[in-house]
């Protein structure tokens, strides 16, 4: 209840001589806001309650209540306190101080009022939830739940319980429970705007997107002025790839608070996802202080905006302070010596997603068994995961905890008494990266899921290379770096090759072109690369840049781009999505794939390089922008690596009309492609273990983490291990 009341709420509450005016003013104290509804049964018992000889002279009651309602606080709750000092059992004084103290901002005494309240009168859900506020208030989050649940048990239709009990538990990730209170809370008060954004916060995280949907569009509906509807609506247009609904979403934010810097980000990424380049003019009227405004900005969105790895440390580390919060050090080591078998846990948002991208597959089939213990921890939303019967037989344990709240992911991997705890999910859909403030083991890392720092020290070490993080990079991390001695990329050596047959006819392709070709997301081509590819094509007679099929404003914006340029729109061919061993095999009939520049090509680099396709790469400053060149220093084609946009045009353009000189590059390709370093899977996953029992081993000896190269592992050998029967999956 708002404490600041009309002049003739004041006045009609001078004229109290009644215990029936003491009785709704005690109401309207205890009734956390004001839309509450009145019909809640246990406030019925309250004339009943106020006739004890327990309660205080009416005229006391009238001058404490006016005094509360006029906003007079301390005075109102010194004089409560002097009363109730001989009269214990007073239900009016205890309630009134513990409202009293809650605003007052002393919440351990609100509670402490409010407990004494609820003894006197514990059927009524009104005292429950004020208890359960000061609770909450006070960070004891589990009294706090069980404290609005009483409520919600003693009073189904209090909407601030209910409301409460909701956000509360989608704080905690038990996003489902959180739906059913939010939901119920709707139907109390279906015009409030806020309730209805609660819960499509709640079901954006249990991946019910068009549910979620439908609320933000609600909220808005009731407040077209909701700034944060509008945000979750843009991230769900943008998820679904209604780039043009997102980038109006994220505008409407933008015009209610011109500094909403995670907005235009993330506005600027769905213009590029539409290859809108009017984006960059916007981009450096912001650069400046862009995601340093104090509301942190997506660092994989602001990944491929510029290539300036110190602005992007500065950016992330704004950013992961508020998603983190405060982090917890990790404990002193809880063993002396190695164990027989150190425990690794790798944590992603959708291990299917991983098995997908053949990153995880090779790892775990290839971990040596007799020395390390491979948990995996899967808490998206996405959908469920069917692991590889070749890796789970690999896994110590696999634990499906989509459904788990973030504390109880915690308490899980705290249970399984982890050595190394491992993030591959960084700042992707879904991620729950921020569970690492929390010591989940006895290290943690972060490998593969963000291309750069995670900005914070909740992580130990970061696993990159000597390439993508080269000698003077360090002041770019806020991890300690390991460098792994030939590319940090995991690559699956058994993934397959379809043996079908593509032609260039059946792709949409000229039979006698030079084919120039990118399969990545058409987010990370610029204007810059763009041109110098126009310029090929204007060059090299008859040739074609072949492309992913995108959404079709990005395709008509490139095709509109390359008729300003003087190119034949017709030369840009785009190529449908195909099951991945078809896509891998039509590589073939392409000639030269031309890499992006501030965000490289990261998988499908290597699905080109694979597939016998040589890549040409720009080594530019930040992570990202130096995944080609690590890929193609581990392939063996370090001459495909070019250090400006000069060379590598002109590296673009001797191969596209020197036949001789691509032939023998893809000859060099196809005898080094499968033995080289990049596709070696035991060698990679020998050296990352190398590199856990480096880091390990300073954790054990008591030295804090520092920079560590890994050194050269042993070529790969067929290893021989003993299969340890593994838990039962949970």
């Amino acid at each position: 209840m708002a404490l600041a009341q009309s002049s003739n709420t004041t006045n009609q509450l001078n004229q109290i001589d009644d215990l029936n005016g003491v009785t709704e003013t005690l109401r309207n104290v205890l009734r956390c806001n004001s839309t509450a509804s009145p019909e809640m049964a246990p406030l019925a018992t309250l004339p009943t309650l106020l006739k004890k000889p327990a309660e205080p002279p009416v005229s006391e009651l009238v001058r404490l209540s006016n005094g509360f309602i006029a906003g007079r606080l301390r005075a109102t709750a010194n004089g409560a306190a002097e009363m109730v000092r001989s009269r214990q059992k007073s239900l009016f004084l205890w309630a009134l101080l513990g409202r009293c103290y809650l605003e007052l901002g002393a919440f351990e005494k609100s509670a402490i009022c409010l407990t004494r309240a609820t003894a006197v009168a514990p059927q009524l859900g009104e005292l429950w939830s004020l208890l359960g506020e000061a609770s909450e208030k006070d960070n004891k989050i589990d009294e706090a739940a069980t404290q609005y649940r009483k409520a919600v048990e003693l009073a189904p239709k209090h909407l601030t319980a209910r409301s409460n009990l909701g956000t509360l538990l989608a704080s905690l990730g038990q996003f489902s429970a959180a739906d059913k209170h939010l939901s119920a809370a709707i139907s109390l008060e279906p015009k409030d705007p806020v309730l209805h954004f609660s819960r499509a916060e709640a079901l954006y995280q249990l991946g019910q997107l068009d549910a979620a949907k439908q609320g933000y569009m609600s909220a808005i509906s009731i407040d077209p002025g909701f700034a944060d509807a509008q945000f979750g609506l843009g991230q769900i247009n943008a998820e679904q790839g209604n780039h043009a609904a997102a980038i109006r979403n994220f505008s409407e934010v933008l015009e209610n608070d011109p500094n909403n810097d995670a907005a235009r980000v993330l506005k600027m990424n769905q213009m590029a996802h539409i290859n809108d380049w009017s984006w960059s003019t916007e981009y450096q009227e912001h650069r400046k202080l862009l995601g340093l405004h104090g509301i942190g900005c997506d660092p994989l969105s602001l990944i491929t905006l510029e290539d300036n790895p110190d602005l992007l440390r500065l950016r992330t580390h704004a950013f992961a302070a508020q998603e983190f919060g405060p982090i917890t050090p990790r404990p002193p080591a809880r063993v002396s010596q190695r164990p027989n078998r150190l425990r690794i846990g790798y944590f992603a948002s959708d291990i299917g997603a991983q098995v997908d991208r053949n990153q995880l597959n090779g790892l775990i089939e290839n971990h040596d068994m007799n020395r390390f213990e491979a948990f995996a921890y899967s808490y998206g939303t996405s959908r469920q995961v069917d692991l590889p019967v070749r890796m789970s037989e690999n896994l110590a344990r696999f634990r499906n905890v989509q459904g788990n709240s973030n504390a109880e992911i915690i308490a899980i991997a705290q249970a399984d008494k982890l050595d190394i705890a491992v993030d591959l999910s960084g700042y992707t859909q879904d991620s729950r990266s921020s569970i690492f403030a929390s010591p989940l083991a006895s290290l943690h890392m972060s490998y593969l899921g963000h291309p750069g720092t995670m900005g914070n020290t909740a992580f130990d070490y970061l696993i990159g290379d000597h390439t993508v993080c080269p000698p003077g990079s360090e002041r770019f991390y806020c991890e300690h770096l390991i460098r792994m001695p030939d590319s940090f990329q995991l690559n699956d050596d058994q993934r397959l090759i379809s043996s079908r047959q593509l032609t260039r006819q059946a792709c949409d392709l000229p039979d006698d072109a030079f084919v120039f070709c990118n399969f990545g997301s058409n987010h990370k081509i610029t204007s810059q690369e763009f041109g110098i590819w126009m310029r090929l094509l204007s060059q090299v007679e008859g040739s074609v840049l072949w492309l992913m099929r995108s959404c079709d404003q990005s395709m008509s914006n490139l095709q509109r781009e390359a008729s300003e340029q003087g190119i034949d729109p017709a030369r840009l061919i785009f190529a449908d999505r195909m099951p991945k061993p078809e896509h891998l095999a039509r590589h073939k009939i392409a000639d030269l794939y031309l890499d992006t520049f501030t965000c490289n090509a990261h998988r499908t680099a290597s699905d080109a390089l694979w597939a016998g396709l040589p890549v040409l790469t720009l080594a530019g400053q930040q992570f990202a922008a130096r995944v080609g060149a690590s890929l193609l220093d581990a392939v063996g084609l370090p001459e495909l690596i070019t250090q400006t946009t000069a060379d590598y045009e002109s590296c673009a353009m001797d191969l596209a009309t020197s036949p001789d000189s691509l032939l023998s590059l893809r000859s060099k390709l196809k005898t080094l492609g499968r033995r080289a370093p990049l596709f070696d899977t035991q060698k990679i996953t020998r050296s990352l273990e190398l590199g856990l029992d480096m880091a390990f081993d300073r954790h054990i000896s008591g030295q804090s983490p520092t920079h560590l190269d890994v050194p050269e592992a042993s070529a790969s050998e067929p290893m021989v291990t003993t299969k340890t029967p593994k838990s039962s999956a949970a």
